[in-house]
């Protein structure tokens, strides 16, 4: 049977936090009613209410309990497991009752023969508007490109997919779970598989656009910043402003399948 999708969390209660559990040592998540029991050798026992929790973010030294999983399925918690090296290993996702407006509108984009190179000239395009707007947030702190460096820019991250690395690999995978968890909380999945067996990996993709975005804002501030905790903290400041590109993402994707559709019909 299907499970419902997320319950909002009860009036009064501050806003919903990721969840990071990133110890180097062995750990095991148990369940209990409405919470999670965290339970490591080294330190006392932890327990996280689900309503305080918006996603989870964990390493392989992490057990889940099947009761913990459900639990985190049930209450509609994503969970990403990272590999810490910035990449996400794969995640949990609720199962979705019904599919969803803009479900059905990607399953009919991924139904057209050539939607690869429709979906990698959208996704073209989406990486100039992060240039731009990066750019012009820049510009506005009084560290504007000039027109050299721009144009570089445009040719290695527009064209080629490739941009400054000046965060923490970790954070590849940090913006993977934020980015299922927005796809969750749209009801979508992160991935979808379309005409001839061909793969769409959404959450990738728009993780990609993150990160990106985290990279060409930040510059060179993270340079000597430790891995862990801080550059956790850091990464959470910044996507609290930004979050909402991922939605403006989304709401961009929905047009272009949209006018896709309408074209090829």
């Amino acid at each position: 049977m299907a499970q419902p999708a997320r319950r909002p969390a009860p009036a009064g209660l501050p806003a919903r936090k990721p969840l990071y559990i990133m110890s180097p040592a062995p750990a095991r998540m148990e369940a209990g009613f409405d919470h999670l029991v965290l339970r490591r050798e080294s330190a006392g026992v932890q327990r996280f209410p689900l309503a305080r929790i918006c996603r989870i973010i964990c390493n392989r030294h992490l057990a889940w309990s099947g009761a913990a999983l459900a639990l985190c399925m049930t209450e509609g918690v994503p969970i990403t497991w990272v590999d810490g090296h910035g990449h996400a290993l794969g995640n949990t996702q609720t199962r979705q009752l019904r599919p969803q407006p803009f479900s059905t509108l990607i399953e009919t984009y991924l139904e057209l023969p050539d939607w690869p190179r429709r979906f990698a000239n959208w996704l073209a395009r989406r990486r100039l508007e992060t240039l731009t707007t990066c750019a012009k947030r820049a510009a506005e702190t009084g560290h504007g490109l000039d027109a050299g460096d721009f144009q570089e820019l445009k040719r290695e991250y527009v064209y080629n997919g490739t941009h400054p690395l000046n965060f923490g690999d970790d954070s590849q995978a940090w913006c993977h779970a934020l980015a299922v968890d927005r796809l969750h909380r749209e009801e979508l999945q992160s991935c979808y598989w379309g005409y001839g067996a061909s793969r769409l990996d959404l959450a990738a993709e728009l993780a990609a656009l993150l990160w990106a975005e985290l990279n060409l804002d930040c510059g060179t501030f993270s340079t000597g910043i430790e891995r862990g905790i801080v550059a956790a903290r850091l990464f959470e400041a910044w996507a609290h402003r930004h979050e909402e590109r991922l939605h403006l993402h989304l709401g961009d994707l929905k047009r272009h399948m949209a006018r896709e559709i309408e074209t090829w019909h």
